[in-house]
């Protein structure tokens, strides 16, 4: 069956994490006839499970050797920079946004002397962001010298206090609902005429001789089909289930965290270092009580809905906790909650473990004229990604041919999902754990 009731659309967005509902928001304010289709609920995905941080990009500067990198690999140096660039961008857009709820912590970066990098290089670094990013929010940089990191209240539970260095502090910021991004993102395309519908699979069908695609929704009660000119494909970890596309597009790999009770002195501050594997480390503060570590950093195969957090996450996540800041004595009667998601990166032969930058794939090639795919978006960077897909879709379709219009007279339109409002805000649980609770038990706590 043909849903006629706005067919056709000009755009159908697949997929309703934060950058799906982003770009539906920019569609629908500048007059685009869009629908967002969503297989689950809005940010069921790595959305919801990210590890909430507005980076200021330094992670994206953090390599070995980066002079040497530079002149071996100059392309892949220079897009560092510029996510290292955007990243500063995003910062200062969402932070000085009080419609987005976020928080400013202290970030220390610890440095010792057999650390995969060296004090100058640290330093250089946030220069280099303080140089290439906006003034405002301000990064607040410093190095402590060794003695002031072992009398912070996070420096003085580090490892190898005779071999620290110092401590880069820094400011950072964090989200304290993505997931509310998303809802707030969906409410406002809803409010200019978008239309949302939530737990429905979408799938590309066919192209017609019109230059209409055709995508088939199934909602469980049966399929039903619509057409647009253009398909935006923001389905993060199942962007390769919306059709077959003769190349792969997405990387998923797993992100587990553990949460603990905030120890003392660690309120509004955390922790950045790089593990014993050579990935990211982080400890950071969550709501007034809580403190979280992670992620881990595992290839993921299979069906995202799947992830869980498992007792090898648990053991390595406990074991980092305790080699980078052994004076806390962590054991597995401290943790609280636990989470796992999956992250969308880009696939790449040449990097096993993806591809970080954001990608948007042209599927013309591929046989798909006018389908777009979003890769390795961060969060951070939504309304970037919003923006582009909007720029995207005018230089496909020209202006659109209806003028934006705004809530009340919007809402009205035909083909409005009656279930949107029941079902727009995703219900994020928390899990309580017992003192004493097995380590078995606790893995069953899971958002």
């Amino acid at each position: 069956m043909t849903d006629t009731t706005r067919d056709p659309y000009d755009v159908v967005v697949i997929g309703g994490g934060i950058n799906g509902t982003a770009a539906l928001r920019e569609l629908a304010r500048a007059g685009y006839r869009a629908v967002l289709v969503e297989a689950d609920t809005l940010a069921a995905g790595a959305s919801g499970r990210s590890s909430r941080m507005l980076h200021c990009g330094l992670r994206y500067l953090e390599m070995p050797n980066p002079l040497w990198q530079a002149v071996r690999h100059p392309v892949r140096f220079l897009r560092a920079i510029g996510m290292a660039r955007d990243g500063m961008q995003a910062r200062a857009e969402l932070a000085l946004d009080d419609t987005v709820a976020t928080r400013a912590i202290e970030l220390g970066f610890p440095i010792w002397r057999d650390g995969p990098y060296p004090r100058w290089q640290i330093d250089a670094g946030l220069r280099l962001l303080a140089a290439i990013g906006p003034t405002d929010p301000p990064l607040d940089q410093d190095i402590l010298s060794a003695d002031e990191t072992r009398h912070h209240p996070i420096g003085r539970h580090l490892r190898d206090a005779d071999a620290l260095r110092g401590m880069a502090v820094f400011r950072e910021y964090l989200f304290e609902a993505p997931d509310r991004i998303c809802t707030d993102n969906a409410r406002d395309a809803e409010a200019y005429g978008a239309v949302i519908h939530l737990g429905t699979r979408a799938e590309i069908r066919g192209r017609g001789q019109d230059g209409l695609w055709s995508i088939c929704l199934n909602n469980g009660s049966g399929d039903r089909t619509i057409r647009a000119s253009v398909v935006l494909n923001m389905a993060g970890t199942w962007a390769d289930d919306v059709a077959d596309f003769g190349k792969r597009l997405i990387c998923g790999t797993k992100g587990a965290h553990i949460v603990i009770h905030l120890p003392e002195g660690f309120a509004d501050r955390g922790i950045a270092t790089v593990h014993r594997a050579g990935h990211p480390f982080y400890g950071l503060p969550m709501g007034d009580d809580l403190f979280y570590f992670g992620p881990t950093e595992t290839l993921f195969e299979g069906d995202a809905k799947d992830v869980r957090v498992d007792e090898d996450d648990l053991t390595f996540l406990l074991a980092e906790a305790n080699h980078f800041l052994p004076g806390l004595k962590l054991t597995r009667r401290d943790i609280e909650h636990c989470w796992a998601g999956v992250r969308p990166l880009t696939h790449d032969p040449a990097r096993p473990m993806g591809a970080r930058e954001r990608t948007v794939h042209d599927l013309a090639p591929q046989g798909f004229p006018n389908v777009l795919a979003m890769t390795a978006g961060p969060i951070m960077s939504h309304r970037d990604s919003g923006r582009r897909m909007l720029a995207e879709v005018r230089a496909r379709l020209g202006k659109p041919s209806r003028t934006a219009g705004h809530a009340d007279t919007a809402n009205t339109m035909h083909g409005a999902d009656p279930t949107t409002e029941k079902l727009l805000v995703r219900q994020a649980q928390e899990f309580a754990v017992p003192p004493g609770t097995a380590s078995t038990d606790v893995m069953s706590k899971q958002w």
